[in-house]
């Protein structure tokens, strides 16, 4: 009996290729789907410029208020009365914390910083934000609640020690939580 060598190689080549088809056609795979919609939230809490937004250089972008003129004076202290001013626009009252993310660049030269709050409505001090002080970075405010259609300014206190100078400054970062019902 003679063997057919084409014949053979034809028939081991369909083989092989036989066995790497129902290897991997014998995974099976079972889909499951996840759809979402996504929407824009309405938010209650908005930034607006306060009576001193040109000398702080307040710019406003959506839900980011950004302070890029605050300055003060070595060995002593310059205050922003109302350099930006929070509106609750809702109709129920608007629970947020006040909370630093981060105080960074010459802290070194920096005394303080304080973040005042008061209603422009009542005319009331309703918190003070320690961002700075001491050489150390300060803590969060909680519990905060701004009463529906009312209007709060954050007043800044800014204190350099005498040997900073006009190179120095340093980047503050504030956050406003809002929880979400």
């Amino acid at each position: 009996m003679q063997i057919n060598y084409k014949k053979s190689m034809k028939l081991i080549v369909l083989l092989i290729s036989s066995i790497l088809i129902a290897t991997v056609s014998a995974t099976i795979y079972d889909y499951m789907n996840l759809n979402g919609t996504v929407g824009v939230q309405g938010m209650s809490l908005a930034w607006l410029d306060g009576d001193d937004a040109s000398s702080a250089g307040t710019q406003i972008n959506g839900v980011t208020a950004t302070l890029t003129q605050l300055k003060g004076p070595p060995n002593g202290t310059r205050i922003y009365a109302d350099p930006v001013r929070l509106n609750n626009t809702g109709a129920s009252a608007g629970p947020f914390n006040l909370t630093i993310s981060s105080v960074t660049g010459n802290t070194s030269y920096l005394d303080s910083i304080y973040v005042r709050l008061y209603s422009l409505n009542t005319s009331a001090w309703t918190g003070n934000l320690t961002v700075w002080n001491a050489g150390a970075q300060g803590s969060d405010l909680t519990g905060l609640s701004i009463p529906e259609n009312n209007l709060w300014r954050f007043q800044w206190e800014i204190t350099w020690n005498a040997a900073a100078t006009t190179s120095n400054s340093v980047t503050v970062n504030l956050k406003i939580q809002v929880p979400v019902s």
